[in-house]
C-alpha cells in the first residue's frame, strides 16, 4: 500500500500550531516581572472569579473612585436630606428624606397624702429634679379648713427650689409664694380650696428637690383644723447640655 506524502502546505500548518503553542506556554511561565501593566489588560478582563477574598481594600480604591452609581442603595444609606428641627427622627427613606416625629419632655410628678399644718412651715411634698436640666414646676395645694365660726384663716404656701451648685453658684433659691383666705361662716362645714403654685426652675450641676411647705397664719386662740395635700410636677424645658 502506497502511503501519500503530506503536503507543503500542511506540513507549515502543523509547524505554525506548534510554534504558537509553545509561545503560549513559555509566556505564561517566563513572564519577566512587572511586564504585564495597564496597557496590556484589555478592559473587563479581570472579573470576580479572578480576585482573591478580601484582596482589595480601602488602599487599592482611589479617592472618589466609589460613588452612588457603584453602590447598592437598598443596602447602604447613601445621605441623609436634613435634621430634624423639631422632635426626633423615626425613619429615613432611601432618598435620603427624612421622617420626623414629635418627642414629649420628661416629666417628674408625685402626690401626697394629706398633711396637718401647724403655725410654723410645714413641708407637705418634695420632689428631686435632675441636674443639668431646666424644668417647669407645677405645684397644687389643696386644703380644707375646719374651725369655729367667724374665724379667719389664711393659708400660705411656698414652693422652693434650693441654690444649686455651680460657678459662680446661684445667690439665692427659687421661690414662689400664694396664699388663700378663708371666712368661717355660722356653718359647721368645712371649707376648701386649691392655691396654684408655677416655678421656672434653672438648670443646676447637682440634684436639688423641689417642696411645697405650708403654713396655718391663724392666730386665734383656738387653732383651725387645715390639712392639705397636693401634686407636684416638674416638666423638663430644656435637654441635657
Amino acid at each position: 500500500m502506497r502511503v501519500s506524502r503530506p503536503s507543503a502546505s500542511l506540513v507549515v500548518s502543523f509547524l505554525a500550531l506548534f510554534i504558537a503553542l509553545s509561545g503560549v506556554s513559555w509566556a505564561a511561565i517566563h513572564l519577566p516581572p512587572h511586564s504585564v501593566g495597564n496597557a496590556q489588560l484589555q478592559n473587563f478582563s479581570v472579573g470576580n472569579a479572578k480576585l482573591k477574598p478580601f484582596s482589595v481594600g480601602t488602599g487599592k480604591i482611589i479617592p472618589g473612585a466609589v460613588g452612588a452609581p457603584q453602590v447598592n442603595s437598598s443596602q447602604v444609606q447613601l445621605r441623609v436630606t436634613g435634621p430634624c428641627t423639631d422632635g426626633a427622627m423615626q425613619s429615613i427613606a432611601q432618598s435620603g428624606n427624612v421622617t420626623c416625629t414629635p418627642v414629649l419632655p420628661n416629666e417628674y410628678g408625685s402626690s401626697t397624702a394629706a398633711v396637718m399644718l401647724t403655725s410654723s412651715a410645714t413641708q407637705v411634698a418634695s420632689q428631686s429634679l435632675a441636674s443639668g436640666l431646666s424644668y417647669l414646676v407645677l405645684a397644687y395645694p389643696h386644703a380644707v379648713i375646719s374651725g369655729a365660726a367667724g374665724q379667719h384663716v389664711e393659708v400660705d404656701c411656698t414652693l422652693s427650689v434650693p441654690a444649686g451648685s455651680g460657678t459662680p453658684p446661684p445667690a439665692n433659691p427659687t421661690t414662689t409664694t400664694k396664699s388663700l383666705a378663708v371666712d368661717l361662716g355660722s356653718s359647721t362645714e368645712s371649707q376648701a380650696g386649691t392655691i396654684p403654685l408655677v416655678l421656672p426652675v434653672a438648670s443646676s450641676t447637682s440634684v436639688q428637690p423641689a417642696t411645697v411647705n405650708c403654713t396655718d397664719s391663724s392666730t386665734r386662740a383656738t387653732a383651725p383644723a387645715v390639712t392639705v395635700d397636693t401634686t407636684i410636677t416638674a416638666i423638663q424645658t430644656a435637654s441635657n447640655s
